[in-house]
C-alpha cells in the first residue's frame, strides 16, 4: 500500500458532474478503527532511517523508567494521558524509540504510577543481561519455554483497539517468518485452524496444559509435521513457524493466555518473565532430533476436530476463526489476470490510518495504492471496498473515486457522526494501480479489499430487497445467543462467492456490539448505538455454512438481501457522480415512488440492466425505512435502509433498473440522495 498527497497537476479531469458537497451527516453505527505499534516497536531502526533523533526531555516532577515492553501507547494507557500528551512532554514524536532503563516525563493529569511493588528481575536465557524490574503485572502462568525462536520483539498491547470493534486479547510476537514456535509447556494440541478466505487468525493451534489453561498460538506460515489435534508436545518442541497468514501484516505470533480454560488474560507478564528474544539457536528438541525445516508448502495435520473433553462446557474458545464451511466458489490457483469478472478473496487492508496514528486530514484527496496486495491482479480495473471511518471530532462524509479526476466528485458512500464510526462496502474504479479517497473532515479510516475484477470470478445478480430474518416474529436475538442463516436461505447458489445484505437494529436493549461473518470465517464485529433503529450494509464471502450472527447485548435483527455476487452481469465501477437530491427538489421522498433515471447517464452502458447506488438518507423527525426498486414493480419485503429521527446513514447497493430507471420510496417524509457508482 502507498499513500500520498495529490495536487490538481498530478490528476486529469474525467467527468463535469460535480455539485455541491454533502456536509452535514451523523453516523448510525460502525467499527473501531485498529492501532497498531509497529513503528514504534521498529523506532530504534526507523527513526534513523527517517533521520529523527531523540531528543532529551526537560527535567520534571514526575519522572517515569521504562521497562521491557513499553511503548508510548502502553505508557500513555497506563498512566490515563494521551499519546499526544505523553510526547509532548517529552518533546518526542511517535517514531522517538523507547529504551529500558531511561527516564521519560509524565505529563500533567498522569495517574501516579506503582513502583513499591515489583517483579523480580528476568534473566534472559542465553544472555548475560537481566531485565530491569518491572512494575506489578497481573498474575504470572508459568512457562516452561519462551514461545518464539529469536530475534523478536514485543510490547503490551492487551485490549488495544482492533478492527472490526475487537479488543486485542493477546501479545504480538514480531518475529521474521520462518522461525520456530514453540510449545510453552507440556500438553495437548486440542484445537487447530487452517487458514481460508476471511480468517483472522490464519493458520493456529490450540495447546492445552493438564490443568486446563490454553495457549493460542494464530498466523503460523506452517504446522511442525506430523502433528495433528490430540498430539502430545513437549516445552520446548517445534509445533510451527511464525507467519503472517489471517488478518497479518506482517510476520509475528500473536499469543494468548486464557487460565484454566477461562477468559483471556494479558500474557505480557507472562512473556516477560520468559523472555528469549534474544536467543536466536534453535532450542534443543526433546526428543533429540534435529529441529524440523519448514515444508515449501504447509501441508496441514490431518484432522482439525477438537477432541471430546477439551473444552470447558460454557466456555468460548478464541474468536478469532471457528473452523466451519469452505468457500462455494475458491479462487482459481493459477495467478489472477485482470479481466472484467470479480474475484472475491479474503480481506486485504489497503490502508488504515491508525497504522500510524494519523487521522486523515478534511478536505484532503489521499491515493492508495491496491493493485500490490496479494490476490488482487496487476492491471485490474476495478475493487470492491469495505470502509470504515471514525470522526476525529466532527460529521461527515466518505467518497472513493477514480484517481484521474481533477478533484472529488460530489459524492458520498459513507458518513459519519461526531466521534462516531460507520462502516459500508463500495465499489471503486482502480487507475494505474491506485484508488483514490476522500473525506470532508477529520477521520480515521481504514480501507479493505474484498474482491478485484479479474479474468475469471462472477458477476452481480441484483434483486429487490428480500427479507430473510427479521427476530420480531421468530424471537428476539438474546445477548450471546446465535442466528444462523443458511446459505439457500441468503439466495446463495454453487455459482455464488457473496451477497449483499443490509442489517437493521431494532430496540436494542443499550449499544453494544455485533459479530457476524459467514460461519468458519471469523467474525466481523461492529459496534452500534442505543437507536431505536439503525442500519449499514455490508457485503462478504459466502460459505456453505451460511451467516452467523450474534449480539452482545438483547436486539431484534432483520436481514435484507439485496444482491447476490455469482450472476453472469459484471458490473463495472464508473466516475461517481450524483444524480437525486430530494433537498435540492424540495421535497422529501415519501410513499410515492419517485424515479431516478440510469440510462442515458455518462459512464452506464446503454443496456445496463443494474446500478450500484450509494443511498443516504436524512431522516426527519420520526425513523424511517427506505427502498430501492426497479420502476414498474412494487417494493420488495426488504428495505435498503432503516434508522431512527434525525439521524443520516449511507448504503450501498445493486438495484436492477426498470424502464432504465430506479424508483425510490420511504415510510416517512425523508430527504433522500442517489450517488450513482457503477453499472452492469
Amino acid at each position: 500500500m502507498v499513500m500520498e498527497s495529490l495536487s490538481d497537476g498530478q490528476l486529469r479531469r474525467r467527468t463535469a458532474w460535480h455539485r455541491g458537497r454533502f456536509r452535514s451527516a451523523v453516523g448510525v453505527v460502525g467499527i473501531l478503527v485498529a492501532t497498531s505499534l509497529v513503528a514504534t516497536a521498529h523506532a530504534a531502526d526507523d527513526s534513523a532511517a527517517a533521520g529523527v533523533s531523540p531528543r532529551r526531555a526537560p527535567a520534571c516532577p514526575s519522572p517515569y523508567v521504562v521497562v521491557n515492553g513499553d511503548s508510548w501507547w502502553g505508557v500513555a494507557r497506563k498512566v490515563g494521558v494521551s499519546m499526544d500528551a505523553l510526547l509532548s512532554a517529552n518533546a518526542a514524536v511517535l517514531a522517538t524509540p523507547m529504551y529500558v532503563g531511561t527516564t521519560i516525563c509524565m505529563p500533567a493529569g498522569a495517574l501516579p504510577t506503582t513502583t513499591s511493588t515489583t517483579t523480580p528481575g528476568a534473566t534472559v536465557p542465553g544472555s548475560p543481561t537481566t531485565v530491569p524490574p518491572t512494575t506489578e503485572l497481573p498474575a504470572v502462568v508459568p512457562m516452561a519455554a519462551f514461545p518464539v525462536q529469536g530475534p523478536c520483539w514485543y510490547t503490551d498491547t492487551w485490549q488495544a483497539p482492533r478492527g472490526g470493534g475487537r479488543r486485542h486479547e493477546g501479545v504480538d510476537v514480531i518475529a521474521r517468518s520462518g522461525l520456530y514456535l514453540y510449545a510453552v509447556v507440556d500438553g495437548t494440541l486440542t484445537r487447530q485452524a487452517l487458514d481460508r478466505p476471511g480468517s483472522l487468525s490464519g493458520n493456529a493451534w490450540w495447546l492445552t496444559a493438564d490443568d486446563g489453561t490454553y495457549f493460542f498460538y494464530a498466523h503460523l506460515a506452517a504446522f511442525a509435521p506430523g502433528l495433528q489435534v490430540g498430539s502430545r508436545v513437549k516445552a520446548g518442541q517445534v509445533i510451527g513457524w511464525v507467519g503472517r497468514t489471517g488478518n497479518a501484516s506482517s510476520a509475528h505470533l500473536h499469543f494468548e493466555i486464557h487460565p484454566q480454560g477461562g477468559r483471556a488474560i494479558n500474557p505480557t507478564a507472562s512473556i516477560r518473565a520468559t523472555d528469549a528474544c534474544r536467543v536466536t539457536t534453535p532450542l534443543p528438541q526433546p526428543d533429540g532430533a534435529a529441529p524440523p525445516t519448514m515444508p515449501a508448502v504447509p501441508t496441514p495435520p490431518p484432522s482439525s476436530t477438537t477432541q471430546p473433553g477439551t473444552t470447558q462446557p460454557g466456555i468460548t474458545q478464541p474468536g478469532i476463526t471457528q473452523p466451519g464451511g469452505a468457500p462455494i466458489v475458491t479462487a482459481p490457483s493459477a495467478p489472477l489476470v485482470a479481466g472484467t469478472k470479480w474475484q472475491f478473496m479474503a480481506p486485504k487492508t489497503a490502508y488504515d490510518s491508525a497504522w500510524g496514528s494519523t487521522p486523515l486530514p478534511g478536505q484532503t484527496a489521499q491515493k492508495i495504492r491496491v493493485d500490490q496486495l496479494s490476490g488482487v491482479p496487476a492491471g485490474t480495473t476495478g475493487v470492491v471496498l469495505r470502509l470504515t471511518a471514525q470522526s476525529v471530532g466532527l460529521p461527515g462524509y466518505l467518497a472513493t473515486y477514480p484517481c484521474d479526476l481533477a478533484s472529488a466528485p460530489s459524492v458520498s458512500q459513507l458518513t459519519y457522526g461526531a466521534g462516531e464510526t460507520a462502516v459500508g462496502t463500495s465499489i471503486a474504479e482502480v487507475v494505474q494501480g491506485s484508488i483514490c479517497l476522500f473525506t470532508s473532515t477529520n477521520a480515521n479510516v481504514k480501507v479493505e479489499v474484498l474482491a478485484a475484477q479479474a479474468a475469471t470470478g462472477v458477476g452481480v445478480q441484483p434483486i429487490n430487497a428480500t427479507r430473510v430474518a427479521d427476530t420480531r416474529t421468530t424471537g428476539r436475538l438474546g445477548a450471546g445467543s446465535r442466528l444462523t442463516l443458511t446459505p439457500g436461505l441468503l439466495g446463495a447458489t454453487t455459482a455464488t462467492q457473496a451477497v449483499t445484505a443490509t442489517i437493521t437494529l431494532v430496540g436494542p436493549a443499550a449499544g453494544g456490539t455485533l459479530s457476524l461473518g459467514f460461519c468458519g470465517q471469523g467474525p466481523w464485529q461492529t459496534p452500534f448505538t442505543s437507536d431505536s433503529i439503525s442500519s449499514f450494509s455490508i457485503t462478504m464471502r459466502v460459505t456453505s455454512v451460511g451467516l452467523c450472527l450474534s449480539s452482545s447485548v438483547d436486539t431484534d435483527v432483520i436481514v435484507d438481501v439485496t444482491a447476490v455476487w455469482g450472476g453472469s452481469t459484471a458490473p463495472i465501477a464508473i466516475d461517481p457522480a450524483r444524480i437525486f437530491d430530494s433537498r435540492a427538489a424540495g421535497s422529501p421522498v415519501w410513499t410515492a415512488p419517485v424515479t431516478v433515471p440510469i440510462i442515458g447517464l455518462p459512464g452506464v452502458p446503454s443496456g445496463a440492466t443494474t446500478a450500484l447506488l450509494s443511498i443516504t438518507t436524512v431522516s426527519g423527525e420520526k425513523a424511517t425505512s427506505v427502498f430501492a426498486v426497479p420502476c414498474g414493480e412494487g417494493r420488495g419485503t426488504g428495505a435498503v435502509a432503516a434508522q431512527s429521527a434525525y439521524r443520516v446513514s449511507s448504503e450501498v447497493v445493486a438495484v436492477r433498473l426498470g424502464g432504465g430507471a430506479v424508483c425510490i420510496s420511504s415510510i416517512q417524509p425523508t430527504n433522500v440522495i442517489v450517488d450513482l457508482i457503477g453499472a452492469a
